[in-house]
């Protein structure tokens, strides 16, 4: 029996394209739902000829929220995905004809308070710290006492004191994902502020119970290298690389989680302003390599290259999924075939 194994987030990335294609019912009706009868598979294999076609000029395109799962999949997959390249030549443009510097008309009626705080910091992630500067300073003072504004403070260049920092932690054993911002991502490396490596290994306990396997995960790598960092066992680059790695998970609506770890990267890395520190992130993020079409992501190519290959030996075709894998076998679905998607 003939037989392809493939990971669970390649299969589920394939699906998610699939159920983007109009025309395609056959494909729809038995691969999401247990597998082909031997009968019905020269219908499938014209399909997934199509299917095919389709991929190649299909733009790559991968949006938040609606396709929150095939992101997931992607990161799972090692699959680069970024809109950050889109979001730094809208700010560019706004730049050019200084919306940020007038913040008049329509910008002004609608938010008479100014930009908020995520969009500041994506302005100065790519370039616009004098622009944003007046309205850092105006939401720190709106905001004053929070969190977000001190961030706002040290963005606009002002001293931030470590203490007042730590302060907003509190103690590791306190630390819980509220139902409002700031959340667990931007408190936890707070615990980050002064070498407390006991402090600070307390509240990843903590954090690690709390968040599980969740897409924090490279965040509180980075915060581990800075731990072993401070114990003189791991280097400067391998904590430069966490940090790179950490920032790159991240997607624009997240950008309010950036200023935390910059600042410990500044203070503990290389002391650089808070505006170059964000500006070098942006730099990176906008250079992320993205595959351009469906047809450049070998994941999902393999799957469907999996589906033409046991479809073309005509016994049928099976879908299995299973704990972390899916298996595709060249047999007769189950009797009933599966209830996976519907």
């Amino acid at each position: 029996m003939e037989s392809r194994d493939l990971s669970a987030p390649a299969w589920s990335a394939f699906k998610s394209w699939l159920l983007k294609l109009p025309g395609v019912p056959i494909s729809r009706l038995r691969l999401l739902t247990g597998g082909c009868p031997a009968e019905e598979l020269p219908a499938l294999a014209k399909e997934l000829k199509r299917v095919r076609t389709d991929f190649k000029k299909r733009p790559n395109e991968v949006s938040a929220p609606a396709d929150e799962g095939l992101r997931k999949d992607y990161a799972a997959l090692g699959v680069p995905w970024s809109a950050w390249s889109e979001v730094a030549s809208e700010v560019q443009r706004d730049l050019k004809r200084k919306r940020y510097a007038r913040w008049t008309g329509v910008d002004a009626l609608e938010f008479p308070e100014g930009p908020c705080t995520a969009d500041l910091v994506t302005v100065v992630l790519f370039g616009g710290v004098e622009q944003a500067r007046p309205h850092l300073m105006r939401r720190a003072s709106l905001a004053a006492g929070s969190l977000e504004a001190l961030w706002c403070q040290w963005l606009a260049g002002e001293p931030l004191e470590s203490e007042t920092l730590r302060a907003f932690a509190g103690a590791p054993e306190q630390l819980a994902e509220p139902l409002y911002t700031p959340g667990i991502e931007e408190v936890l490396p707070l615990f980050f502020v002064e070498p407390d490596t006991a402090r600070a290994e307390r509240a990843l306990e903590v954090a690690s119970a709390k968040l599980g396997s969740s897409r924090a995960q490279p965040l509180m790598d980075f915060l581990r290298s800075l731990l072993g960092l401070w114990r003189q066992d791991t280097s400067v680059e391998e904590v430069r690389a966490r940090f790179d790695t950490s920032v790159a998970t991240l997607s624009p609506s997240e950008v309010a989680q950036l200023s935390a770890p910059a600042y410990l990267y500044g203070r503990y890395i290389e002391a650089l302003p808070p505006h170059v520190l964000l500006e070098r992130v942006g730099s990176r993020l906008e250079r992320i390599a993205v595959p351009a079409r469906v047809a450049d992501v070998q994941p999902v190519m393999e799957a469907l290259a999996a589906l033409e290959e046991l479809t073309a030996l005509g016994l049928g075709l099976r879908v299995e999924q299973r704990p972390g894998n899916v298996l595709l076998s060249a047999q007769e679905p189950e009797a009933g075939g599966g209830d996976e998607f519907l």
